[in-house]
């Protein structure tokens, strides 16, 4: 046996060994090569194994191992692959999604300025960034969507879009190119320093995009007017002048709490300017550049004649409505010029067959200035000349609603059909308006104007005379029976034309007619109150009782027309307020 042939001395050297060193083999008498403390094998490392120093106790040691050391024991080949897969796997991520957004995006804002273009359409020749802040600008001002709150339309910023607009079609460097300055001829609008431009070697649709864009600034500025912003702050806040500390104004209102900035202090005066021009400046623009037609020309007038009116000018806004006068005669056919007594503003007793769209609407327009300035006895026959003109009004070819009728595309499958073609194909530019210069037809248009001729005359008779308070209240019954037929017959002939016009004519018609009873039963119950209070005829109390029973009849009588108002209020509630429908879909 091996144990027997060993000495003791020698079994017991062996035993010590194998107790302090464990690692040795028995049977094998070289030791094994020693490893680096705390490191992996060399085959899985992306730097050099650093062996462990044997250094002696607190040496110091260099910043520069130890950070080699840290790098070398966290980077290995395992996570260093599974980096790269993660890089290149976000990178694949990002290269998909914010393409994708962006495409979304432009594709959102695409649907959505071709819906506005089919709300609002803009002329074909115009350059890509002039549409489309004109798109915006009646967007802002138009849409119920853009309004502040749903409420109030943010004028401000519809602004910019107006001015913007009128920037690149006057700049000679993008779509102004060939304007030319008209030349001086001695009018309101030389004085004040303000002239058009020759336009009449542009398209129409370029002319009548441009005087779209001019009466939408004038709409604007009307607005604004008091308003103003700090200096070279094209895009700040606007300002009411009464909050504006200055010389003239020592106690200056308050501005109103804001959510965000809470109590805001307001500027001074030296720091504000106005926040738009006035509105003078656009619409006499129109009315001086070459090219408009009598229409659009009229349009300009007759708005900045009211402008005048609001603005307590009474006598520049005779003026103005004399000129208006001038321009609408100026488009008659055969060059008559007398249809129209312009001191009067009454349409020329025997001319009626001459009268054009252009001729009714100044006049009707001078009317309304008359009455808001109180001169009712120079209205009213402004008034019955223009109805007297109207009632000789030739009846349309096509029918009650003036148009020829075409197919209906609102009805069954073929409004979806329609408005799919509409998305993928432009639909052309609308055509032209009438100029005003024809004589217009006996339509359901028309007859809404004569309801609202008739509710002022109406009015008017009622107010100012004690003797015709009955006749002006006949006039207005009339006139709400008219009203209400003419908006039965739009309802059944699906007409809009002239429709929210008849709605505004026979709402104020109904409260007209029953202020005006009310205060004819008022009277007449005075009336009867003071003859039952009386003493009769000689003070004998003859006639007295006869005298109480007709008062009494006549006090009925009213009160009786106060139940048939309100019983024809509640008829006509689906004519005055119309149930819209919910949207069904996106078609």
């Amino acid at each position: 046996m091996v144990h027997s042939r060993l000495s003791p001395s020698v079994s017991r050297r062996l035993l010590r060994s194998l107790v302090r060193n464990p690692g040795v083999d028995f049977f094998y008498s070289k030791p094994p090569r020693s490893r680096s403390f705390a490191h992996k094998p060399s085959l899985l490392l992306v730097a050099r194994p650093i062996p462990r120093p044997q250094l002696p106790f607190l040496h110091p040691v260099s910043r520069t191992n130890v950070v080699q050391a840290q790098i070398g024991r966290f980077i290995s080949t395992e996570r260093k692959q599974r980096w790269k897969a993660q890089f290149w796997q976000q990178l694949r991520f990002h290269a998909y999604l914010w393409p994708s957004l962006l495409l979304a995006t432009i594709l959102t804002m695409g649907i959505q300025q071709v819906k506005f273009e089919r709300d609002y359409p803009t002329p074909r020749d115009w350059s890509f960034w002039s549409r489309w802040l004109l798109r915006n600008a009646k967007f802002t001002e138009f849409s119920d969507d853009a309004k502040l709150q749903q409420v109030l339309t943010d004028w401000a910023r519809a602004g910019r879009y107006y001015l913007d607009v009128l920037a690149r079609l006057e700049s000679e460097d993008q779509d102004g190119k060939f304007l030319m300055p008209t030349e001086a001829s001695g009018t309101y609008a030389d004085s004040l320093g303000i002239a058009g431009y020759d336009i009449s070697a542009k398209s129409e649709q370029w002319r009548r995009g441009y005087h779209d864009t001019l009466m939408g600034a004038g709409r604007v500025a009307e607005n604004l007017d008091g308003m103003c912003r700090r200096i070279r702050e094209v895009s700040g806040r606007v300002y009411p002048r009464e909050s504006i500390p200055g010389p003239d104004n020592p106690r200056p209102k308050p501005l109103p709490w804001d959510k965000k900035k809470g109590h805001e202090k307001a500027p001074t005066a030296e720091e504000v300017e106005d926040a738009f021009p006035a509105p003078e400046m656009f619409y006499m623009k129109v009315l001086t550049t070459d090219g408009f037609d009598t229409r659009q020309r009229l349009e300009a007038a007759l708005a900045y004649a009211d402008w005048c009116d609001f603005r307590g000018l009474n006598e520049t806004a005779e003026d103005t409505y004399q000129w208006a006068m001038d321009i609408a005669q100026s488009g008659l056919r055969n060059g008559s010029t007398s249809v129209v007594d312009t001191k009067t503003g009454m349409i020329v007793k025997g001319k009626e067959d001459e009268v054009t769209e252009n001729i009714l609407n100044v006049c009707t327009s001078y009317a309304v200035h008359h009455a808001k300035a109180g001169n009712v006895k120079q209205a009213l026959p402004v008034f019955l000349s223009v109805l007297r003109a109207r009632k000789n009004l030739l009846p349309s070819p096509y029918g009650v609603t003036g148009t020829p009728r075409q197919n209906n595309e609102d009805e069954g499958w073929w409004s979806y059909l329609y408005a799919l073609k509409d998305m993928i194909i432009d639909k052309p530019y609308p055509s032209a308006p009438p100029d005003g210069n024809e004589r217009p037809y006996h339509t359901l248009k028309e007859a809404c104007e004569e309801v609202g001729l008739m509710t002022y005359i109406g009015e008017i008779l009622f107010a100012t005379s004690d003797s015709e308070r009955e006749k002006g209240l006949s006039w207005t019954r009339d006139s709400v029976e008219a009203a209400e037929a003419v908006m039965w017959v739009m309802e059944e002939q699906k007409e809009e034309d002239g429709k929210e016009r008849c709605r505004e004519c026979l709402e104020t018609g109904l409260e007209n007619w029953k202020d005006m009873s009310r205060q004819m039963a008022r009277l007449a119950a005075k009336k009867e109150q003071d003859i039952a209070s009386g003493s009769g005829f000689l003070g004998l109390g003859l006639g007295k009782a006869s005298q109480v029973a007709k008062a009494h009849k006549e006090t009925q009588r009213w009160e009786e027309e106060n139940v048939q108002i309100e019983l024809r209020r509640q008829k006509t509630v689906p004519l005055t307020q119309p149930i819209k429908p919910p949207a069904q879909g996106l078609l």
